[in-house]
């Protein structure tokens, strides 16, 4: 630990101008009034209170003493230490869960390669390798389906404008809009207006497909004497 690192403290105890703090390694630290926060300080728990989770700055180390700042921390970085205790603690958790009796071993061993379990993760996700490396056999399944990259999807609406004026008209434009396909949702908006929402995973190939789907709904509208126009959706 050096001057000038951010540590995410536990608030143990307030007294009068003082409080005392349990670093990550569940050393002491303390934080003077003056460090608190700007201004005066009528009120410390206004500011802290026991048990509260803290971000601070080193100031000084010595003698194994950790003298320590709150005030200095700015909201930006409280919020990034902060995202990055609770992806931590999530990813404990559920290597807890998988390994179980085996998890305080294994864990050892990751942390002597890497700084944290969210990293380890994060780097498995890149290469399986690693899961053999770390993880029993039994285990496998379980942590290759935490580690999956979940997709991103983008998506592409469109206002379609439909009027068929023989008396099956609306028969007709049903027909032509059951398009079957779980990636294209088709939502009635009103008279003659409908919109659809066209999923996939970029809009290179995304806008592909919506143009072919458009070209075949434009062409079985004139095949049924049907009026058609296609608007973007705002």
């Amino acid at each position: 630990m050096e001057e000038g690192d951010l540590v995410l403290c536990t608030v143990k105890e307030i007294e009068r101008t003082i409080v005392f703090v349990e670093l990550p390694n569940k050393e002491r630290g303390t934080i003077v009034i003056s460090e608190i926060a700007s201004g005066r300080i009528r009120n410390m728990r206004e500011h802290v209170v026991p048990n509260k989770k803290i971000v601070c700055e080193v100031l000084r180390v010595s003698n194994n003493h950790v003298e320590l700042s709150l005030r200095r921390v700015s909201s930006k970085d409280q919020k990034e230490v902060m995202d990055k205790f609770k992806q931590e603690q999530t990813s404990m958790s559920a290597l807890k869960s998988i390994l179980k009796e085996n998890y305080e071993e294994i864990n050892k061993k990751i942390l002597k390669e890497y700084p944290s379990l969210f990293e380890f993760l994060a780097s498995a996700r890149e290469d399986e390798n690693l899961i053999d490396k770390f993880i029993p056999k039994e285990a496998h399944t379980q942590i290759k389906k935490l580690t999956e990259k979940k997709k991103k999807f983008v998506e592409v609406k469109k206002l379609l404008k439909m009027k068929c004026i023989q008396p099956d008209g609306v028969k007709k434009i049903r027909e032509i809009l059951a398009i079957k396909d779980e990636e294209i949702r088709t939502t009635y908006i009103s008279a003659g207006e409908y919109q659809l929402t066209f999923k996939g995973e970029n809009y290179k190939s995304l806008n592909k497909k919506v143009q072919t789907i458009l070209d075949e709904i434009e062409k079985k509208a004139r095949a049924n004497y049907c009026e058609f126009t296609v608007e973007e959706k705002k």
